[in-house]
């Protein structure tokens, strides 16, 4: 936990990277004057090829000049172009997705390297005129601040190239897909490591002895729920024998006052009290972190901008659909959570909040089928994914397909649609109600 709250609290900074490639440019500038000691002896080590080695302090000048004036540019140029996808990400794709270009390693790192770059060459010309070497001019020094520089124009490329393809809808949202793809199997992984159980009745058993005999435990401040340490949790509840259910789930709101977490015995208050202090993640903006709702939302949030009337862009929308529908079909096969999580010793100890598959649906559809409803290219798709849905999904879910189908198609008549429209989207929805029957009844449809 600590090393994502640092990776949390350092990803989306601009400066860090930065500021960490400056030092690193120091320190490589002090190495190189050392190595300029050597090569000033006569007899001392020849390391600087040919083509590299300016003959005189004037020579040398003028090249450290033009580069540190082109590198300078190019920061600067770099730091416009970043505040301008900044700008296009917030107005097209929404302000909860800044924190991913900001968070962009390549962006990060390009300005890290032109900085450094800046600064090497800095240092260097202010020691050519009493640098090593009879001719006044530190060898090493210049021909590491010559390819460095070269190496700047490199990574401006590379920066140009990551820009124009990381800014594009259909790549934003597949992004956005794979971490909560990411999201999912890290949350597996961290329930598997800790033991996660599949008995409700244990489960239950144990949500009624909190209930009946517990006390609540209060927010400490207001924010979203980020995280929870799952392993302290567990290990305090361990240590102080203690059982606990969570009121609230990574993603929600939480009052300073308002009831997050349930403990029984009463005795046990003040230990939980603090490890809930310690263990509990509270912040000002919701994380893909234990959050599969908020990776959704990400979606949702760039198809309601698409079909909104200012953009109308159908295609967007339709994409957005598209790549939902994947995810829900991996959510989808995945086995119930139950929310009971074991200790070492094979008991329940702590019950988390789950979002159960219905939600995830709605939470992926239902305000695209709103946006969209007078969209008949929305409609047929949304019907047509649904499809795919009812064929890939456990059979436990398909209520959850068919009511969702049942509010598309009820949506759209009320937009009163072409006769053909209307036509396309009862067979579409007619193929829903099939394969969901079909399903149910143990065979699919082709």
């Amino acid at each position: 936990m600590w090393f994502w709250e640092l990776g949390y609290r350092v990803g989306p900074n601009l400066w860090v990277i930065p500021f960490a490639c400056a030092a690193v440019a120091i320190a490589l500038y002090a190495v190189t004057r050392r190595l300029d000691g050597l090569v000033e002896d006569p007899g001392g080590i020849r390391v600087v090829p040919e083509f590299l080695v300016a003959r005189t302090p004037a020579d040398a000048a003028l090249v450290l000049s033009g580069l540190l004036a082109a590198l300078a540019t190019a920061l600067a140029l770099v730091f416009s172009t970043s505040v301008l996808t900044f700008s296009l990400a917030t107005s097209q794709l929404g302000p909860r997705l800044i924190r991913r270009f900001i968070e962009d390693p390549v962006t990060q790192f390009s300005l890290g390297t032109l900085l450094g770059g800046v600064i090497v060459c800095a240092l260097t010309l202010a020691s050519i005129r009493t640098g090593a070497g009879p001719a006044g001019v530190p060898e090493v020094s210049y021909a590491t601040s010559v390819v460095l520089a070269l190496a700047c124009f490199f990574v401006i490329v590379v920066y140009v190239h990551r820009v124009a393809t990381s800014i594009q809808s259909p790549q934003v949202v597949a992004s956005v897909v794979a971490d909560l793809d990411r999201t999912v199997t890290e949350l597996d992984l961290d329930h598997e490591r800790v033991g996660r159980t599949g008995d409700v009745a244990a489960v239950e058993a144990c949500r009624a002895e909190v209930r009946a005999d517990g006390v609540e435990l209060l927010a400490g401040r207001d924010g979203f729920l980020q995280a929870l340490d799952l392993d302290r949790l567990l290990g305090v509840a361990e240590r102080a024998d203690f059982r606990l259910e969570m009121l609230r789930r990574p993603g929600q709101f939480v009052v300073t006052g308002e009831p997050i977490a349930r403990v029984a015995p009463t005795s046990a208050a003040g230990a939980a009290a603090d490890v809930i202090a310690e263990a509990v993640e509270i912040g000002a903006n919701r994380t893909r972190v234990q959050d599969v709702e908020f990776a959704l939302y990400q979606v949702v949030e760039i198809g309601l901008r698409a079909l909104s009337p200012a953009i109308n862009d159908t295609f967007t929308g339709m994409t957005c659909i598209d790549w939902l529908t994947a995810a829900l079909c991996r959510l989808g096969r995945m086995p119930d959570e139950t929310g009971g999580l074991l200790g070492r010793d094979g008991t329940v100890r702590l019950v988390e909040r789950t979002v159960p598959f219905d939600r995830q649906v709605k939470a992926a559809f239902d305000m695209l089928r709103q946006a969209g409803a007078g969209n008949p290219a929305v409609v047929i798709r949304l019907l047509d994914d649904l499809t795919t849905l009812a064929r890939q999904v456990d059979v436990r879910h398909l209520g959850a397909i068919e009511a969702q189908a049942d509010a598309v198609l009820a949506g759209a008549i009320l937009r009163a649609p072409v006769e053909s429209d209307a036509s396309a989207i009862e067979e579409r929805h007619s193929r829903v109600g099939a394969v969901v029957a079909e399903r149910r009844t143990g065979t699919v449809p082709t």
